[in-house]
């Protein structure tokens, strides 16, 4: 089964991105940082989505000149105001009928198997979550999109995976929560997705 696959992004250098890095990285070095995630988040989506897309924000940058190297796939400008508006409006502009996954793009080796059963949980659930440990998610898979979604996230707070799965069940869904996989924010977490490449043998 297929799914339309969604990755959220900032446009590095029309606005700030990975900031928590930039003491280990510089500025330039967490553009490039952010970058690199992207880049290995959309190898990931392409296994599910020939052609996903990249919804970016602000949406008066040139996504061609700030996302250099990415690859096929579709560039939608966000007009909503924080990422969680951004992520209801791209789930809504990306329905085709097919399943919607909405990717972190900064947790660049989550396994292709937990994206899949994200998706194939839909069936039963209608939504399902990766969380990450820390409050949030790197993945969520809907059945169809789900107004009032902005509503009911609250992004870089410790409650946004518990504020989201509340909401969903409001909607009548019952959301499964996957084995967690982590994003990268902080140098420490950079410090353990090399870990986690050297271990793997990337």
């Amino acid at each position: 089964m297929r799914a339309t696959v969604v990755v959220l992004s900032k446009v590095p250098g029309a606005a700030p991105v990975k900031t928590r890095l930039v003491p280990l990285l510089g500025e330039a070095g967490a553009r490039e940082a952010s970058l690199e995630m992207l880049r290995a988040t959309l190898e990931l989506a392409r296994r599910f989505d020939a052609l996903p897309t990249v919804a970016y924000s602000p949406p008066d940058a040139d996504p061609r000149a700030g996302f250099p190297g990415l690859g096929p796939c579709r560039f939608e400008p966000m007009e909503g105001s924080g990422g969680a508006a951004c992520l209801e409006e791209a789930l809504a502009r990306a329905f085709r009928g097919l399943p919607l996954v909405a990717l972190g793009g900064d947790a660049p080796d989550l396994p292709q198997a937990r994206v899949a059963a994200a998706r194939d949980a839909l069936e039963v659930h209608g939504a399902a979550l990766v969380p990450t440990g820390d409050g949030g998610f790197s993945c969520l898979a809907l059945r169809r999109p789900v107004p009032g979604l902005a509503r009911a996230l609250r992004f870089g707070t410790a409650d946004a995976l518990g504020s989201l799965t509340t909401f969903l069940e409001s909607r009548g869904l019952r959301p499964l929560h996957l084995e967690a996989w982590p994003d990268v924010d902080t140098p420490e977490d950079l410090e353990r997705l090399r870990q986690r490449v050297r271990a793997a043998g990337g």
